[in-house]
């Protein structure tokens, strides 16, 4: 399919975007397209004419197809993903603006105007060539990462975990005899240890991979009777960093789709009041203005790590 082909002029959109409330407080919503799965050129095209003229720029300049296709999902995808909340007014997606933190860490630029006050939304997003995904939240900061399940290392695992991660992780990673499952391993703490960085905010510079740990400890709360529930596993999954406050930070590591990990990780006012809870998801898979679907407890989100309630819609 050769992107540059775009038209001129945008057909109608195929329907509108799925209108939502804004996420409460403490609930995590998570967003996925697979690129596969979007073929129409007249789809793509709308896509583009959402986007700003810098990002149109970006887009184009990108020689491989593949490349080009899924660089214009990323971008459609968060535009069309944050205009469906529900905010002082309709959204067009169009319009929406960005800035980026002193790290360079995307943030919604939302306009000033008089008497009007935007909510403090929060997204993050991730890629890779068969999946994209967008994580929003409200109040709290949030990171996400996604990685193909066969994803293959080209370094030895045990030396590459030397260079990037702490000693105990690496001394993990080491107790496990099979390749498979080691190899499996080290991309579920890749996974887990990105979301953390980008939840931050700071960037990996500001924060190495080797100042902090991250590990898996059985949860002493008693999660039944929890309603909606549809999964939930009992191992916490935790943080420990030399330089920032530990404790406050709520991570979920999910099978999406079956072909990747997914992992989540935001700011938890239950982990700042010292008493942990599940972090309530609601998942959907996407094709803007053509599908969506609600995948919470399905086959296609199983919760690997931590304490997660995924709740229908």
């Amino acid at each position: 399919m050769n992107m540059r082909c775009f038209s001129k002029h945008m057909s109608l959109f195929s329907q509108p975007l799925l209108s939502l409330p804004l996420p409460p407080r403490g609930e995590t919503h998570l967003w996925y397209v697979i690129p596969d799965e979007v073929k129409n050129l007249s789809l793509l095209n709308q896509y583009l004419e959402i986007l700003s003229p810098t990002e149109k720029q970006s887009v184009l300049s990108f020689q491989e197809d593949e490349r080009r296709k899924n660089a214009l999902l990323a971008r459609a995808l968060v535009r069309t993903t944050i205009a469906r909340y529900q905010t002082n007014s309709y959204i067009n997606p169009r319009s929406l603006k960005f800035k980026k933190n002193s790290y360079g860490k995307p943030e919604v630029d939302w306009p000033h105007e008089p008497d009007m006050s935007w909510p403090s939304l929060h997204f993050n997003l991730s890629h890779t060539s068969s999946l994209i995904a967008c994580g929003v939240t409200t109040c709290s900061a949030i990171g996400i990462d996604v990685e193909e399940k066969k994803r293959t290392i080209k370094n030895k695992i045990l030396s590459f975990a030397r260079r990037f991660f702490s000693l105990d992780e690496v001394e993990h990673l080491h107790s496990i005899l099979d390749p498979e499952i080691q190899r499996q391993e080290f991309i579920k703490l890749w996974t887990l240890k990105e979301a953390y960085v980008k939840a931050l905010g700071r960037g990996f510079s500001a924060t190495p991979f080797k100042t902090f740990r991250i590990h898996f400890k059985a949860s002493s709360k008693n999660m039944s009777n929890i309603p909606e529930v549809t999964d939930l596993t009992e191992s916490e999954i935790a943080v420990e960093s030399t330089q920032f406050p530990n404790g406050r930070w709520q991570f979920a590591l999910l099978d999406l789709a079956d072909t990747h990990y997914t992992a989540i990780c935001t700011e938890s006012d239950s982990f700042i009041k010292g008493n942990p809870s599940p972090m309530a998801l609601r998942v959907w898979k996407t094709i803007p203005f053509l599908e969506d679907l609600c995948m919470s407890g399905t086959d296609s989100v199983i919760t690997v790590n931590g304490l997660v309630k995924q709740l229908k819609s």
